[in-house]
Parts: structure tokens; sequence; C-alpha cells
């Protein structure tokens, strides 16, 4: 257990959500995957081997032969526990997604990250820098084919709120007070709107704005 004297809790940890739609990642080696399993959910990394990621994953599927395939990007190295339609495996994971993490220091992958049949959604955190590198490589990956979403403690960053009108930021300051950004999320946009005395298409206008620069600003 890390002791609050290591000083981890005081380095600059962020988080962001990353989701690619199938339809941009069918060229990626980790499509076909939908083709044998409804959805993948990473639980735990065990470590690196060079640069693909042995993991604990759970998958569901419809045929557990799907187990006995060695795909592309996708390797099960042993079968922890099964039932009908599920199992809980250890896991090699290759290709341009994990070679991507295996470069970068600082940054972690974190609940929620799963592949289903719609899209890929991979949840992160790490420091700034971190976020940043791995932002501008989803980029070179597959262009602007990907959507990210920030955590309140992303968001509230002094260094972000500085390139924000006064307005703005006084949206986003209160929809984080009020647990908007929180998972599971404790308000909605027209609980802020009723706080500020303001619209609700008012409220989302200037939270989009808020979030489109501070997500830019990890291009810099």
């Amino acid at each position: 257990m890390f002791s609050s004297s290591t000083g981890f809790q005081n380095l600059d940890l962020r988080y962001m959500q990353i989701e690619i739609s199938m339809e941009v990642a069918k060229d990626l080696p980790g499509a076909d995957l939908q083709d044998f399993f409804t959805k993948c959910e990473f639980v735990s990394k065990i470590g690196w081997i060079d640069k693909a990621l042995e993991c604990y994953l759970k998958v569901d599927f419809d045929d557990d032969k799907s187990l006995e395939i060695k795909h592309p990007s996708l390797e099960v190295v042993e079968v922890i526990s099964k039932n009908e339609n599920s199992a809980l495996v250890r896991a090699i994971l290759d290709g341009p997604i994990p070679h991507i993490f295996s470069d970068i220091k600082d940054i972690w992958w974190v609940y929620p990250t799963n592949l289903d049949m719609r899209k890929f959604t991979l949840s992160i955190r790490g420091t700034t820098a971190a976020l940043r590198k791995v932002r501008n490589s989803f980029r070179d990956l597959v262009g602007n084919g990907f959507s990210v979403k920030l955590g309140a403690e992303s968001l509230q960053g002094p260094e972000f709120k500085s390139v924000l009108p006064q307005k703005q930021r006084l949206v986003l300051e209160t929809a984080i007070e009020m647990g908007y950004y929180s998972r599971p999320r404790r308000c909605t946009q027209r609980d802020i709107a009723k706080v500020l005395d303001i619209k609700q298409a008012t409220v989302s206008e200037h939270l989009q704005s808020a979030e489109s620069k501070i997500i830019n600003s990890f291009h810099n």
C-alpha cells in the first residue's frame, strides 16, 4: 500500500476516456474480436512482454470455442474460470494500441476499459504529459476518428481553467461541484441551470466549449 509519505497522492494524475467506434477501428488488428466475443473487459494488468500487455480479461461469448483461437491481437494463455457464456482469462494483448502504452510511462488502464460490438472504450489515468502523448499517438493511429472525455480531476486543473472565459469557468466549476462529471453522474444540466438561473441550453453550450478547449490543450 502507498503511504502518505510517498507523495503519490500529490502527483498530477488525471483521468481521460477514449472511445473509438468499430467502424473507425475496422482496420486495426483487434477489430476481428467482435466476431468471436460479444464483449472483452479489462480487469487488471499483469505486466509487459516486449510491447504486448499481459493482463486479466473478462470475455463474453456465444461459443466457448472462441477461447481456443489465437487471434491477431489477443491470445488466451489461461482460462481462470468459466461459465456458459463468459470467462475470466489471463491473456496477452498485442497490436498498435497496447504498443502505445508500452512506450509511455506514468499512465495506466483503469475501469471501464472494454471492447464490445459497437465501440472500444479505453479509460486511462496518468499525468498530464502522459495523457497528451497518448492523445497524440491515437491521432497518429486513427486520425480524428475517436472521442475524448475527461474526468472531474482533469477538468479542474488550474492550468486548464486559465484558458476559459469567466462564464465558461463558472459553469464548469459548478458542474464539477455538483457531481456532473462524477461516475455515476450526480446531477443533470437542468439541475446546473436551476442553480445558476440560466437556460439548460446555455449550460450545454458552455460545458461543450469548455471541454473542447481543455481537450485540445492536450495536443499542445
